[in-house]
């Protein structure tokens, strides 16, 4: 996608991956991590915690779960909320939490590794078109 991107002269894309809950240098998820290996994706080893500086400059913050958009909330100003969008209801037009396989079996992270991924595909298809032609879907 990022050479697609700046084949078409738009390269001011950043994309970020943190959590709400500071566990910041602690190991990522392992089994999620072992089943993204598998499918050649390389998460890095330690999970992050979201700063405010990422939040206050964010155009977008994606959340997995409703928890997650109570708790950008709170650090955001209420203007600013539209801004953050859950997963599924950007992704798939569903205002659902993502499935959370933490402690669950290795099929129940394929299907939530399964789904972040095409959750992606469609966002950044979203995302692509809205730069390209200005469309604005958020």
């Amino acid at each position: 996608m990022r050479k697609k991107l700046q084949e078409k002269g738009l390269t001011e894309v950043l994309v970020d991956s943190a959590g709400v809950d500071d566990y910041a240098g602690q190991p990522r998820d392992h089994k999620m991590s072992s089943y993204a290996r598998k499918e050649k994706y390389d998460l890095g080893g330690e999970s992050k915690f979201i700063s405010q500086d990422q939040v206050d400059s964010a155009d977008l913050i994606v959340c997995m779960e409703k928890y997650h958009v109570v708790e950008i909330q709170k650090r955001l100003p209420y203007k600013h909320w539209g801004r953050i969008k859950l997963f599924n209801e950007i992704c798939f037009s569903k205002q659902t939490n993502l499935i959370d396989p933490s402690g669950n079996t290795e099929y129940i992270y394929g299907i939530t590794f399964q789904h972040i991924e095409e959750g992606c595909g469609t966002l950044a298809r979203k995302l692509y078109k809205m730069l390209r032609e200005g469309e604005i879907f958020f």
